[in-house]
């Protein structure tokens, strides 16, 4: 189904209600690590309300899910809701690594053809990655991660 709408008005929509739940999120956050999310929250509630501010002043409707499969975002929302629900049981950075193995290899496997040994060379770089965001977010930015079974 290929529908066309404002896509700046959407965007900014979806945007401000994520602004609102990440910013009542902020309330269990120690106050030492507050600066970096909070931050974000307000970046992203900026660009949100410039967004539909943007839709609204020179409206255009553009069509969406026309480019793509349309099976692949869908598994990939799901693959995404998912990992949130495991994070705070396995812990961000195990749920994460499997989170990003499947996904690296899903989202792959439409434009090449999956082998052993290619899938051996992304795993070091999933966890390489996982490892230098945890740290960045923990040591550096004092942003408490989910804790789960693992770290």
């Amino acid at each position: 189904m290929k529908r066309e709408i404002n896509t700046e008005i959407v965007s900014g929509m979806i945007g401000l209600i994520l602004t609102a739940v990440f910013f009542f999120a902020l309330e269990d956050v120690l106050w030492m690590s507050l600066v970096f999310p909070k931050t974000m929250v307000y970046v992203l509630g900026i660009i949100a309300c410039i967004l539909v501010l943007k839709g609204a002043v020179k409206p255009s409707r553009n069509p969406v899910f026309n480019v793509g499969s349309n099976v692949r975002w869908i598994v990939t929302g799901i693959l995404f809701f998912t990992w949130v629900l495991i994070m705070p049981v396995f812990g961000f950075f195990v749920s994460t690594v499997v989170f990003m193995t499947i996904i690296v290899g899903y989202l792959a496997q439409a434009r090449t053809q999956l082998t052993i040994g290619k899938f051996m060379v992304w795993i070091p770089v999933v966890i390489g990655e996982v490892t230098l965001f945890y740290l960045i977010f923990t040591k550096v930015l004092y942003v408490p991660l989910p804790t789960g079974m693992f770290f």
